[in-house]
């Protein structure tokens, strides 16, 4: 595989970096212990994480990315494929050259077992699924550690078998399957704390955050006949992200500053949709405050129109947007999208309605 598929660019780690001058080889001693901070600030407390595969995957990521590929699966130092018949695909899942696992069918999860170019060994899972002519894969695990007593998982969100992406990978505090993004801030247990992760995602740091502080209440004033599953506020400045909905109809613990909500999920007896800013204004969270959020319905739907004879004709690029602007897509199952009805506007009688369905 080239090296440069290796290397990132803003100053973030690359898999083939020595650990520290003169270190080649060494064994790295690294504390999980509380450590005072050099500056005299609050201490900085470190923990490990570990990778756990999830087969059953049942986890709803803010982003979520698959990523085609072809020949090979871009991860560490790269795994071989090889198309097997018109959909099966073969794969070398522990880098040594020989195809070892097939994947009938459209779909499957694979795990993965390498070497970086440093020569450590790492475990990366994934989803797969394909229509005869692509391959696609997503993660299929997360790196997983506690942070005092509480659950962290962080999710390689944009496949490139690196955990440091802030705002571009993702993360859950806690219980709950919905996922924010990978904030340098997290509220665990109510509380605030700075948070770092590794690139490889085997260790993890933590101190207390100091600064002013908000709270904010998405679901109190949620309109909706769902429910919100998800709710990703996310700073104007890109470094705090986090799943206020995971705080149900009570106030969440956030820095202060001016966000809005980048992405959302609600869900309904088998039906559901997701949501992007769309044309939502950001809002302020000042000192102190305490805000609730109003937004959800009703919806409106932003769409052209021809109208031949007695036919009217909708193209599919509508847009549906809620009270607060935030917009909805991705409606499941596809014949699930709102109702869009035609009424005569001097009677108001029902003319036509319909939905948008899939293909």
């Amino acid at each position: 595989m080239n090296k440069s598929k290796l290397e990132r660019t803003g100053g973030h780690m690359t898999a083939r970096r020595a650990l520290l001058p003169g270190l080649a080889g060494a064994l790295l001693a690294i504390p999980l212990f509380a450590a005072p901070a050099a500056d005299g600030g609050a201490a900085v407390e470190t923990f490990a994480l570990k990778y756990r595969a999830m087969e059953k995957w049942d986890v709803i990521l803010p982003e979520e990315q698959w990523t085609s590929f072809e020949n090979e699966i871009p991860i560490g130092e790269g795994f071989l494929t090889k198309k097997a018949g018109p959909l099966g695909l073969e794969v070398d899942t522990n880098a040594d050259g020989k195809l070892d696992e097939k994947v009938r069918g459209v779909k499957g999860f694979l795990k993965l077992r390498g070497k970086n170019s440093e020569g450590s060994v790492f475990n990366y899972a994934i989803r797969l699924k394909g229509n005869g002519k692509t391959w696609r894969y997503a993660p299929g695990g997360a790196v997983v550690g506690k942070l005092k007593g509480i659950l962290v998982k962080v999710f390689d969100q944009n496949n490139n078998g690196f955990y440091d992406d802030y705002g571009t990978d993702a993360m859950i505090v806690g219980k709950g399957g919905a996922a924010g993004l990978l904030s340098k801030v997290v509220n665990a247990g109510g509380a605030l704390y700075n948070f770092e992760i590794s690139a490889d995602g085997m260790q993890a740091s933590f101190s207390p955050f100091v600064g002013e502080t908000a709270s904010i209440d998405v679901c109190s004033d949620y309109d909706s006949r769902g429910k919100l599953i998800a709710a990703v506020v996310s700073s104007e400045d890109g470094e705090h992200h986090f799943n206020a909905a995971a705080g149900g109809k009570k106030p969440f613990l956030v820095p202060a500053g001016t966000y809005t909500v980048s992405s959302g999920y609600v869900t309904k007896a088998g039906e559901s949709v997701h949501m992007r800013t769309g044309k939502m204004v950001p809002f302020a969270l000042k000192p102190g405050q305490v805000r609730d959020l109003e937004w959800g319905g009703p919806v409106v739907a932003e769409f052209d129109y021809t109208v031949n004879e007695e036919t009217i004709t909708v193209p599919p690029n509508v847009a549906f947007f809620g009270r607060a602007g935030e917009e909805y897509h991705t409606f499941w199952p596809e014949a699930k999208s709102p109702k869009i009805i035609v009424t005569d506007k001097k009677t108001n009688k029902v003319l036509t309605s319909g939905r948008f369905g899939g293909c």
